[in-house]
């Protein structure tokens, strides 16, 4: 039967699919087989398919019974409503969610690494490199690298934060950096620049584009210690336990902030070596705060500083700083290096005579304090009888008419002759001491006024006046041929007359030059001034000479290739801090390239003998430096001091001056100090570096002056000393320590005793089983 196009086959309907394609013919019908069925005709051939005479295949398919699906899945859910891509979508949901999770977790990643970067990423400052130093433009940092120490600095700290540009040339060996319409900074590498030598040296050169700006550079004290520089009155080793105000750098005197002796060289315990153009208009702090250093030593060219700069100006030029780093392996090693490479040797060696015998002084003058004959022969009759026959008496101040007139004041020495002839006939020789100074109220100044010998005021045509502890007077123009002709030829009718034996020259810093001077030639450092008077000073001893005479000065300025004896700032001697400045700065004077030194004293005319215990001590660090000067009347101690006196002269002559004669021909060829600071030996040692209270001479001798008096109800004063690895033996007991490596040691002295070690071997190598 049929109903609505189906067919029916027995119970079951049958579906009658009809298709277009083409060869198929869908219409015919299939019977459905029974649940135990396969469908099959049991050829294999599925029920219901037939083919027509045309070849067309009709497939009979039993129409599906709903009703019997509910009923053999026992299901109550609609198979109308069943979603047949469900189990699809159950494998897809995992892998949907893993993707998900994969997505997500890849941008917490992104969002933490940007985090990060933006937090701990620091971008490199814009910086320029050139040989082992950099310098960073934001900052203005320059940094100096060897091996694993860093010297750093801060420059051009006058300049406004601007940003620069480069200039040329710029390349391998050289940085041109400007800050336009302010100022120019050029950097000259040469890597070894005396063959051999192992330095690496930077020249750093300042020009400014304004009149009124000032180059400051500054390098840290904080990571290193710093030596060297000038000598001043509260004197410092290392530097940096010192405080010195910003001050133009001149010799000066001793109330000034720098002392007769200002070298602008400077080296540090990282074996840098900073050495400053004697050209630039220099100003110095030391220990002064810097933002990014810390405390620092700063260095400034400044014309115009409160429009009283020392520094002549006359072609109103802007101010230029240049100076020259160098480093090496350590502080030794740059500091022998500088010296031989950068400073000219002496010709010859001080006298025999000034290192093996004491200088005996006469007091120190005030304003109106004189000296006559009697009182000079009292004085070598008193060292005479006390068992003291040899050295020189220097008859220091206040013998002249008037201050400038060289020559003995006829109202107060009636036969200056005879006294000199009696003196020598004691064993002494007779120094006079002579200065540049001419008192407005000397004969000498009105001839140096016709003659133009003096240095002028700011117009030229008058001269210009100082004052100074004698007095207002002028200076000898030391420029001027002329003038230090005039000034030598008086100091010979002076010799000649009287019998003296030499001179030594005291004074000469160019901070008594007065303000806007004007000299024959243009001092464009005053401290030109100092050099000059120097020069004039070793001329005039000619030591070069066989029958020469020793050169003793007070003020120095490049002046390391002459041979000369330098005096220090005379200070007072009121207690134990007073002696604690000695050492630093005998090692001062010994590194900037001054070896022969001499302790002076400040002890005025008529004054009280210092308390004995400190003279005692002075006197014993005096005894193991090159020369010796007493000037104190020490025959108004009592007899026990005296014979201490005696045993340390006596020492001096026998041990330190011999000593001292074998190291000359070190200072001749290395310029190497003859009282040297610890790290000469150690150079890497922190302890040796920071060491101010004991010395070398030479490299087997060490010296612990004790510096601090002895307890009350002890009769020994203690103190450590720092030996090196070695065999050492202690010349008070004359023992033997064996030293592994750098080490303190507890020592102790009488009054009349310094503790001092000689060194047998240069290293202690513990003995083998077998010895």
């Amino acid at each position: 039967m049929e109903s609505n196009g189906r067919k029916t086959n027995g119970n079951h309907p049958v579906a009658s699919i009809e298709t277009k394609a083409p060869g198929i013919s869908w219409g015919t019908t299939q019977n459905i087989p029974p649940d135990d069925s396969d469908g099959t005709d049991g050829t294999g051939h599925h029920q219901g398919a037939t083919t027509d005479p045309d070849g067309m295949v009709n497939l009979d398919l039993q129409e599906v019974d709903l009703n019997e699906i509910r009923r053999r899945t026992q299901s109550s859910i609609d198979p109308d409503k069943i979603d047949i891509g469900y189990p699809i979508k159950i494998l897809k949901t995992p892998r949907e969610i893993k993707i998900k999770l994969v997505v997500v977790t890849l941008f917490l990643i992104i969002i933490a690494v940007t985090t990060c970067v933006l937090i701990f990423y620091v971008e490199e400052p814009l910086h320029f490199d050139i040989g082992h130093a950099t310098l960073y433009v934001d900052s203005k940092l320059f940094e100096l690298r060897h091996d694993n120490r860093v010297t750093r600095g801060q420059i051009g700290l006058r300049i406004p934060n601007v940003l620069p540009s480069t200039c040329a040339p710029s390349n391998k060996n050289t940085l041109c950096v400007e800050w336009n319409g302010y100022a120019q900074l050029r950097v000259d590498w040469d890597e070894d620049p005396i063959k051999s030598t192992h330095l690496d040296c930077y020249k750093v050169s300042w020009v400014s584009y304004l009149n009124d700006l000032s180059h400051r550079d500054c390098y840290s004290l904080t990571n290193a210690h710093w030596y060297g520089g000038a000598e001043v009155m509260d004197q410092n080793w290392p530097l940096e336990k010192g405080d010195l105000l910003r001050s133009a750098y001149l010799t000066g005197n001793e109330v000034y902030e720098f002392g007769p002796v200002a070298e602008r060289y400077w080296i540090s315990s990282h074996g840098v070596a900073i050495r400053v153009d004697k050209d630039s208009p220099l100003y110095v702090s030391v220990n002064m705060v810097n933002s990014e250093l810390g405390k620092a030593l700063c260095f400034e060219a400044d014309y115009s500083y409160d429009n009283k700069s020392p520094y002549p100006n006359a072609n109103n030029s802007n101010a230029q700083l240049e100076y020259t780093m160098c480093f090496s392996k350590d502080v030794k090693t740059v500091h022998r290096n500088m010296t031989v490479n950068y400073l000219s040797k002496p010709a010859v060696l001080p006298g025999e005579s000034i290192l093996t015998y004491p200088t005996w002084s006469t007091p120190s003058c005030g304003e109106n304090d004189y000296i006559d004959q009697t009182g000079i022969l009292e004085m070598a009759k008193a060292l005479n009888q006390s068992g003291f026959q040899k050295g020189t008496l220097e008859i220091r101040c206040g013998y002249s008419s008037k201050e400038g007139d060289l020559d003995f004041a006829k109202s107060r020495f009636i036969d200056s002759a005879g006294m000199i002839a009696q003196i020598k006939d004691y064993g002494f020789k007779v120094a006079v001491s002579v200065n540049p100074f001419a008192n407005v109220d000397s004969k000498r100044f009105q001839v140096g006024v016709m003659n133009n010998y003096w240095v002028k005021e700011a117009r030229g045509e008058a001269p210009g006046l100082s004052r100074w502890n004698r007095g207002i007077a002028s200076l000898l123009d030391t420029s001027s041929s002329n003038a230090v002709d005039w000034f030598s030829s008086k100091l010979d009718s002076f010799q000649q007359y009287s019998g003296l034996d030499y001179f030594t020259f005291d004074y000469g810093e160019a901070k008594y030059l007065p303000i806007d001077y004007k000299t024959k030639q243009l001092l464009r450092n005053p401290c030109d001034y100092t050099t000059n008077y120097a020069n004039m000073a070793y001329k005039k001893g000619n030591p070069e000479n066989e029958k020469g005479n020793p050169t003793v000065v007070r003020s120095v300025f490049l002046n390391q290739n002459i041979s000369a004896i330098v005096q220090t700032i005379p200070k007072s001697l009121n207690n134990s801090d007073d002696l604690k400045t000695i050492i630093p700065t005998v090692l001062t004077l010994g590194i900037v390239g001054y070896p022969y030194v001499m302790l002076d004293m400040a002890f005025p005319l008529n004054a009280t003998v210092p308390p004995k215990e400190l003279f005692l001590r002075w006197l014993q660090i005096s005894a193991f430096l090159p020369a010796m000067k007493i000037p104190v009347p020490i025959w108004e101690y009592d007899e026990d001091t005296v014979r201490i006196i005696k045993n340390w002269i006596n020492f001096h002559q026998d041990t330190i001056a011999p000593k001292v004669a074998s190291l000359g021909s070190s200072v001749m060829t290395y310029r190497d100090p003859i009282i040297r600071p610890m790290w000469w030996m150690l150079p890497d040692d922190e302890n040796a570096q920071n060491c101010d209270s004991q010395f070398l001479i030479g490299d087997d001798m060490i010296v612990a002056p004790i510096l601090d008096l002895i307890e009350s109800g002890k009769s020994k004063a203690s103190r450590q000393v720092y030996l090196p690895a070695g065999v050492w033996v202690n010349q008070l007991t004359d023992q033997q320590q064996k030293v592994e490596k750098p080490d303190w040691y507890d020592v102790e002295a009488s009054l009349e005793e310094v503790p001092y070690f000689t060194r047998i071997t240069k290293g202690y190598q513990t003995p083998s089983p077998e010895r």
